[in-house]
């Protein structure tokens, strides 16, 4: 029994399913709350500054914090569109693993997040975290590219592509984000979040590597046995691969078969 089986055998009762349908909903309010002027979308995000300067609250209102778009008519159906496809996908998951622990994974996410933003601010004072809820669409997509990686998604509603070359996208882009932040703070929120991802499913990236070095190798001994000749006359060392027209025929000599071929035997 793994521990994640012991504290859902101890703690299950507490699980909350559909989750992130409550989050779409505080998302959905908070959005309506955003476009009416009521609160401004800048107190929403996760800055550990503001933070440490008193706004608590910013620690939990980031999660409720609506995708950054502008505003309009089309602003609205892509949320809706955005948000349909993250329940899709989160309740495909919940599904597989039951409530509870994607529970855990989402909380793994919030907890490495908001440490990652703070351990970021700490290593780079000068710069300015900003933590947007992008982290959660992240660790569900690729959680779920993992587990059905060959849906397929319809790009502008026309092209088909497979979901598992959106997630190798997405994880490159996650990498040149990475790799152009202008700061080590800054990197150190980028990964924090994606902690969750990687103690979920590293047996299955180390198995994946370990499967792939398989075919690899598999792959290798083959071409080795397809170009190995399979006759080589003892006299001359030609071979069915060098010599493909020759005909190769075996003697015993000193009990042993001894390939000849017919040109050495002088045959025509």
């Amino acid at each position: 029994m793994t521990f994640l089986d012991k504290l859902e055998k101890r703690f299950g009762h507490w699980a909350v399913p559909n989750v992130v349908l409550y989050i779409i909903i505080a998302q959905l309010v908070v959005y309506a709350l955003v476009i009416s002027g009521q609160i401004s979308f800048v107190t929403l995000p996760l800055i550990p500054k503001a933070v440490m300067a008193g706004e608590v609250w910013r620690l939990f209102s980031f999660l409720i914090s609506p995708p950054n778009i502008a505003g309009g008519a089309m602003s609205a159906l892509f949320l809706a569109f955005f948000w349909y496809i993250f329940w899709m996908m989160s309740s495909a998951l919940e599904h597989i693993w039951g409530a509870f622990r994607f529970n855990v994974y989402l909380l793994c996410g919030v907890g490495f997040t908001i440490i990652a933003a703070f351990v970021g601010q700490f290593v780079s004072p000068a710069t300015t975290i900003i933590i947007f809820p992008d982290f959660l669409y992240l660790s569900v997509f690729l959680a779920f590219a993992v587990n059905h990686p060959n849906v397929e998604f319809a790009i502008m509603l026309i092209l088909p592509v497979k979901v598992k070359w959106l997630a190798w996208l997405a994880v490159g882009l996650t990498a040149f984000s990475f790799l152009g932040a202008p700061s080590w703070g800054d990197r150190i929120a980028i990964l924090g979040p994606l902690l969750n991802f990687y103690f979920f499913f590293r047996k299955d990236l180390m198995n994946s590597v370990e499967s792939r070095k398989r075919r690899v190798a598999f792959a290798k001994e083959k071409t080795v046995r397809d170009n190995e000749a399979f006759h080589t006359c003892n006299e001359c060392g030609a071979t069915d691969k060098t010599h493909p027209e020759r005909h190769f025929r075996y003697k015993t000599v000193d009990g042993q078969a001894v390939c000849i071929c017919d040109t050495c035997r002088g045959e025509s």
